[in-house]
């Protein structure tokens, strides 16, 4: 059967991977067909790559990500047995989360007297989020965080909506932030950037303010739904979460405010705090 020519439908059937799959994994160069007609766009496959099939499955069902799939593969071909157990114990560490985080759902609900807002608030764990890059303006000052982010946003608003950079077409494309630019809790002289995601021409009078763009890339992410007095605790939780499973920073903190307070009733208001992180240093921890 090794020479034989398969079609996708009865490949399909006997792998038990959809023809969307497959077309997928062909795309990625995990499941080539060994031939494709050109004329019908039809694809083959042979009898010998069926236990390639099997296996994509198999590591489909137990959770793995297509990367996953693929460097699972290479190191069964090259008998890297140090990468396969690595790549078991991470899923095995993913499943035990998962587990933790549904008997807490199934907790919660089962207090006759939860609330929505309780349930919110004991849901809302911090996440692994892919960021895209982002061209900001901002301003850059020192100071105590509160005194000093009091004190940048009404000089960053000033300069994006001042007469001139209306007039050239600036726009602002998303919610302002707050970047943090030590490397530690700092009382006193804590030194931030102020900054607004914008698009169109900028016209720049303060010489404190510049123009960038902000990489993107892998962040942990926590929404903290209410007053901002209540930002302190909530960074202490996004650390402390941080520094359990060895996620290491990448980049200045980011705090994304999502909601107007002049809008928004205090209780309301919606901040996400992000923090940068190598996902390549965390895969050599583990």
């Amino acid at each position: 059967m090794a020479g034989d020519q398969i079609p996708i439908g009865r490949f399909s059937l006997i792998t038990r991977l959809s023809q969307k799959a497959l077309r997928f994994y062909d795309e990625r160069g995990l499941l080539v067909p060994q031939v494709k007609d050109i004329c019908t766009g039809y694809r083959y496959y042979t009898g010998a790559q069926i236990a390639r099939g099997v296996s994509i499955k198999t590591l489909c069902t137990l959770g793995f990500s297509p990367a996953e799939i693929g460097d699972l593969l290479s190191a069964k071909e090259g008998r890297d047995t140090d990468t396969i157990r690595t790549l078991f114990a991470r899923r095995r560490q993913e499943i035990r989360s998962e587990v933790s985080r549904l008997q807490q759902i199934e907790a919660i609900l089962a207090d006759e007297d939860a609330s929505l807002e309780l349930i919110y608030m004991s849901l809302n764990e911090p996440l692994v989020k892919e960021i895209p890059p982002q061209r900001i303006i901002a301003k850059k000052g020192t100071g105590p965080y509160g005194e000093t982010i009091s004190r940048l946003m009404p000089a960053l608003c000033g300069q994006i909506f001042s007469e001139e950079n209306q007039r050239t077409g600036l726009k602002v494309t998303g919610p302002f932030m707050t970047l943090y630019l030590d490397n530690e809790y700092r009382e006193k002289d804590a030194t931030m950037e102020c900054a607004a995601p914008i698009t169109g021409r900028v016209v720049l009078t303060d010489a404190e303010m510049d123009v960038r763009t902000l990489p993107g890339g892998k962040c942990l992410s926590l929404i903290h739904k209410g007053s901002y007095s209540g930002l302190q605790a909530a960074w202490s939780r996004i650390e402390a979460y941080a520094e359990e499973r060895g996620f290491v920073g990448n980049g200045a903190c980011r705090e994304i405010y999502l909601t107007d307070p002049n809008v928004v009733a205090e209780s309301e208001l919606l901040t996400e705090l992000q923090i940068p992180i190598d996902m390549d240093a965390l895969r050599q921890q583990h």
